[in-house]
């Protein structure tokens, strides 16, 4: 039986771009329609400039591509911008934040499986990490807790519980995200103070309108970072990206 074909008009939020060829880049897409895709833009690398900045990763795009079936790489025949999210690319710390938001997204998503929810979650994101006015940091957060959620594992916390605590310190069970003055058998605890452990429940379940008037120290930052990647770890794992912080560590460390 022959390979079908079909035309795919889509909005897409790029997620990795790298170079093909002498003229040609492969970029991974997270499209709403079809999920993540591999595709192929040829003449991408060319004086012409076909594409011209529409395939700089989290750039947001109207695409249109050349789907065959049974193959591992579509054909990206055109694009045009819908967000550039410019601004967005004139501070590290916003780099930082958007490029581990893709990273994070192309890492745990499988390939041609339709997830409106992250889409749309994706693209919400980059949106309001342009516009923040600051606490940069708390949308990085908010979102792996909401792909924790989206992916089935997102934290099962009390609200009273939390809101009730009385310790100065407690725990995080890093197996269904309980938190509690005290660890039972059979969990996974990590010792968190009280202050962290509130921040991570309004992390979890807040809207992101909210979450941008959070206020964190640099220590409960530090501190609640670590519940959230420990938590994201325990769950997905090697999947777990880390090339983007490694780079931006780098970046950072005194020379």
């Amino acid at each position: 039986m022959p390979a079908s074909s079909h035309i795919l008009h889509t909005d897409a939020v790029v997620l990795r771009a790298i170079d093909y060829s002498e003229s040609s880049r492969i970029v991974t897409l997270f499209t709403r329609d079809s999920g993540k895709m591999g595709v192929i833009a040829k003449g991408a690398r060319s004086g012409k400039h076909r594409f011209g900045s529409t395939l700089e990763p989290m750039a947001h795009i109207n695409a249109v591509i050349y789907c065959k079936s049974g193959r591992d790489l579509q054909n990206l025949t055109e694009t045009t911008h819908i967000q550039t999210h410019e601004s967005l690319r004139h501070s590290l710390e916003r780099i930082e934040a958007g490029l581990r938001i893709v990273e994070f997204t192309n890492s745990v998503m499988e390939v041609d499986q339709e997830q409106q929810d992250v889409f749309a979650l994706l693209v919400g994101t980059l949106a309001a990490l342009e516009n923040a006015p600051a606490r940069i940091g708390n949308v990085w957060l908010f979102f792996q807790l909401r792909m924790a959620f989206i992916l089935g594992f997102g934290p099962a916390f009390d609200r009273d519980v939390v809101n009730n605590m009385q310790v100065d310190a407690g725990f995080l069970d890093l197996k269904n995200g309980e938190i509690g003055e005290r660890p039972e058998e059979g969990q996974a605890p990590v010792r968190a103070t009280r202050a962290a452990l509130r921040a991570f429940a309004v992390l979890s379940r807040a809207q992101l309108g909210d979450i941008m008037r959070m206020e964190l120290t640099t220590t409960q930052m530090g501190e609640v970072s670590n519940l959230v990647t420990a938590y994201l770890k325990y769950h997905i794992e090697d999947a777990y990206p880390s090339r983007a912080a490694k780079v931006f560590a780098q970046l950072d460390a005194p020379s």
